[in-house]
Order: C-alpha cells, then sequence, then structure tokens
C-alpha cells in the first residue's frame, strides 16, 4: 500500500463499506415491511394509489437489497482472477438500482394517464390509508436522511441513489396521502395529477443515476477536478518535468488510474523508476481512495530548449570557455528547433571563488533561469551532478564559437557527457542540492 498512513486510511475506507452494507441491510428490512403494510392496507380498503405504492416502495426494497449486494462483494479482497478487487460490484448494483426506480416511474406515468382519463370509480373514505401514507411520509423521511450520510460520507453511487429514492417515497407517499384526503372529501382526479407531475421526477432520477453508474463502467471521465489533483501532485516530484496525461477510472468507492510523465532523455532506466515510484506514492498518499497508479514514462521534448554554454566573452562570436565554473559568461539561448529565438548573456560572479566556482555559478543562475541543457568543453564533479541533480542535461562543446555551438547542437551532432571532464578542485563526492 506505500505508508502507514495509507493503510490506515484504506482500513478506514473498508471499515466504512461494511457500515454502509449494515445500513443497506436494515433499510430493506424496513422498506419492505412498509411495502407490505401499504399493500394490505391498500387491497383490503380498495385504494389503487396506495397499492401503486406499495409496488414502489416494493421496487425500493429490490434495490437497496442489490445495494447490499454491491457492498458486500466490494469488502472482498482482490484475488488472481479478480486481481482490481470487486469494487465495481456496486456500480453494477447502481446501475440496477437506476433500471428499478425507471420501471417504477413509467409504471406509475402509466397508472397516473389511465387513471386521469379514465371514468370516475368509487371513492374510498378510509382514514386507515390516510394513516399509512401520512406514516410510509415520516419514515421514507427517516431512511433518506439515514441513506444519504452513509452515501456522502461513504462516497457510495448506489447508497445515494436509493436516498434519492426514498425522497422520491416521501412525495409519492404525501401524494397519496392528499389524493386519499381528497377522496376522502369526495374530490376525484387529484390524486391522479400530482402522481403524474411525481412520475416525471422518478424517471429523470432514474436517468440521472444510470447515467452516472453506466459510464463509470463504460470507464468514462468522471471527475475531473480529481485528475487536476493528480496531475498537480505528479508534477511536484522532482524530476518530472511534465504530466503528460492522466487517466482515471472508477470502481466503487475506489480509483484506478495511468499517469504518462515525461522525464528528461538523460534520465537513465533506474532513477526514472525511481522517480515514478515517487510520482504513486506521492498521489496515493494526497488521495488515499487512488487504489492503483500506473506510470509511463516518456521523453520530454519541448517545443523550446533552453540552452546554457560558458563562454569567453557577451557576443555570438565568442568562443566557448574551457572551464564551466570559470567562464567569464553564461550564454543563455532558447532554441526552436535550429531557430535562437532569444540570447542573453549572465556575467559569472563566482568565477573568482576559491573552489566550488561551479557549483556557485549554478545556484546563481539556476535561482532566476530555467535550463533544460548545458553545452560545455570541461566541467568538474560537483557541478556535473550538481546539474544532474536539477535533472539538466549536459553535453560536450567543441572548441568553437558560441555561434558553431549552438548550431551544432541543433543539428544533432554533439553527444551528451557520460560523467564531468576532470575531477573535482576541492572534494571528490557530490553536491547534494536542493531539488528542482
Amino acid at each position: 500500500m506505500g505508508t502507514d498512513g495509507q493503510k490506515v486510511e484504506l482500513e478506514r475506507i473498508r471499515t466504512q463499506l461494511s457500515s454502509g452494507r449494515r445500513v443497506a441491510a436494515l433499510a430493506t428490512v424496513i422498506t419492505g415491511l412498509l411495502a407490505l403494510a401499504k399493500g394490505v392496507v391498500g387491497l383490503l380498503r380498495g385504494s389503487p394509489a396506495l397499492t401503486a405504492d406499495a409496488v414502489h416502495s416494493l421496487a425500493d426494497t429490490l434495490a437497496i437489497f442489490a445495494s447490499w449486494i454491491g457492498l458486500k462483494l466490494a469488502e472482498r479482497p482482490a484475488t488472481e482472477r479478480f486481481p482490481f478487487g470487486f469494487y465495481r460490484a456496486e456500480t453494477l448494483a447502481a446501475l440496477l438500482v437506476s433500471v428499478l426506480i425507471l420501471v417504477a416511474g413509467v409504471n406509475l406515468s402509466i397508472e397516473s394517464i389511465r387513471g386521469l382519463f379514465a371514468e370516475a370509480s368509487d371513492l374510498h373514505h378510509s382514514v386507515d390509508v390516510l394513516i399509512v401514507a401520512l406514516l410510509s411520509a415520516i419514515i421514507s423521511s427517516g431512511i433518506y436522511i439515514w441513506e444519504k450520510r452513509a452515501g456522502t460520507r461513504l462516497g457510495s453511487q448506489s447508497l445515494l441513489a436509493n436516498a434519492d429514492e426514498s425522497r422520491v417515497d416521501i412525495l409519492t407517499s404525501m401524494v397519496v396521502f392528499l389524493g386519499a384526503g381528497a377522496s376522502y372529501l369526495g374530490i376525484a382526479k387529484v390524486e391522479m395529477i400530482v402522481a403524474a407531475v411525481i412520475s416525471v421526477f422518478i424517471v429523470w432520477l432514474g436517468f440521472k443515476h444510470g447515467r452516472v453508474a453506466l459510464y463509470s463502467l463504460l470507464d468514462a471521465s468522471l471527475d475531473p477536478d480529481l485528475e487536476r489533483r493528480v496531475i498537480e501532485k505528479a508534477g511536484e516530484v522532482p524530476g518530472v518535468m511534465r504530466v503528460a496525461e492522466v487517466q482515471l477510472r472508477r470502481a466503487g468507492l475506489f480509483w484506478f488510474g495511468i499517469a504518462r510523465i515525461q522525464l528528461r532523455r538523460s534520465v537513465d532506466i533506474t532513477r526514472g523508476h525511481d522517480i515514478a515510484h515517487q510520482v504513486v506514492r506521492a498521489v496515493r498518499e494526497a488521495i488515499p481512495r487512488i487504489e492503483s497508479l500506473t506510470v509511463h514514462l516518456e521523453p520530454f521534448l519541448p517545443e523550446e530548449l533552453r540552452v546554457l554554454v560558458p563562454v569567453d566573452g557577451d557576443s555570438a562570436g565568442a568562443c566557448s570557455s574551457d572551464h564551466f565554473g570559470r567562464a567569464s559568461f553564461f550564454a543563455l539561448a532558447s532554441l526552436s528547433g535550429e531557430n535562437v529565438r532569444n540570447l542573453e548573456f549572465i556575467e559569472n560572479a563566482a568565477r573568482d571563488k576559491p573552489a566550488r566556482a561551479g557549483l556557485a555559478a549554478i545556484k546563481h543562475i539556476f535561482l532566476k533561469n530555467r535550463v533544460d541543457v548545458v553545452i560545455t568543453r570541461e566541467i568538474g564533479e560537483i557541478a556535473y551532478h550538481a546539474l544532474r541533480n536539477y535533472y539538466v542535461e549536459v553535453y560536450g562543446a567543441p572548441e568553437a564559437s558560441l555561434q558553431e555551438v549552438l548550431r551544432q547542437f541543433a543539428g544533432g551532432t554533439l553527444t551528451p557527457l557520460p560523467g564531468p571532464t576532470h575531477a573535482s578542485e576541492a572534494a571528490s563526492a557530490p553536491a547534494k542540492l536542493s531539488e528542482r
């Protein structure tokens, strides 16, 4: 998993999964008993609205039961056959919930339309129907608050879908109460008119949650803000020059992702592998719900390169210096292809230092400037390794004018320096700089 903090956080999330399963199980029992009560009273008292609402509550019961199954499966650990775990079982449950909401909404719409155009039927005058409808609204309110809080805390798609369905239960129960009240007072059609409006809302809820669950199953990009956060955290890792792309897919409560990061071409495989591990660790520490992140390494190929060359003068005709830290000036050129877009000269204030002049020059230059490549004829150990710590590519320079050095580099005839050209003036150990 990574750090102990990550393990604790993931264990907390899995504990919440278990808590959500218990919420779904108890809500299934309560909603099932409520559906039974409404069905019995509706049939005995001849209330078609309460009977229809009982069928609707039965659909809710099945939906919540499906969520319980999904949360139960999501708790199971990954296996060889299912290496990514069973998290998507909860997404499948959310899709099933959405289908049931759609079916309930369509059925309610059909019944409402039929009732509106049917001949007036006998009105029932039962107080029992009013009491059951009112109790149903109260109980559904409690279930809604309960599921909403649990779903928000867990980030559970199916519990949130069920919470919305419980909210619809409140409305439909109030519709039944108003319709039964209208029937009790001898007013026909009121119940069916309001039910028709509510049914449209139910259908919309079904489409809404179904779309999210379906998109999740199809690996759609569902959280651009989370992707931007991953890019930000990955880009903060030393050595990462650019995060080219991040792709995330949701599976229940957790996320799986792929990141493409760009490194300097001079970074070897071992170092690149270490940077990739640092990216994974940084992202997962910041966002524990990311269960897995695969990192692909690519070469960093900027449209414009910032090239630094130690020279003995402050003009394009000046010759490349024979020593990095003792050069009179540093030419900083912006290259786009073979074109020099900008050229500036920085006086080397560290050239007269008795020791570690190259290191002092690097600190001074890199404080205010971005440098991608250094081209030099000679460079000591400390300066060379300092540039490596900054992930700067170091090339060997010919004994030629600055203009010719830049031309040969743009033409691809210069080769990277595999190491320093001479020992350090003051120490043989590489200097340790703060990275990037």
